[in-house]
């Protein structure tokens, strides 16, 4: 049972970190300004 727990507890672990990194994502690409592409003189 200790076992299942542990890997119970890894999975947990992880889903939380990609969790983490995605909201940091998500919240830098929500705060910093969005640059607008530029129109090139040929079209």
């Amino acid at each position: 049972m200790s076992n299942a727990l542990g890997l119970l507890a890894f999975v947990v672990y992880v889903a939380a970190i990609v969790g983490f990194a995605a909201g940091m994502t998500w919240l830098v690409v929500r705060l910093t300004p969005s640059r607008k592409p530029e129109k090139s003189a040929g079209s």
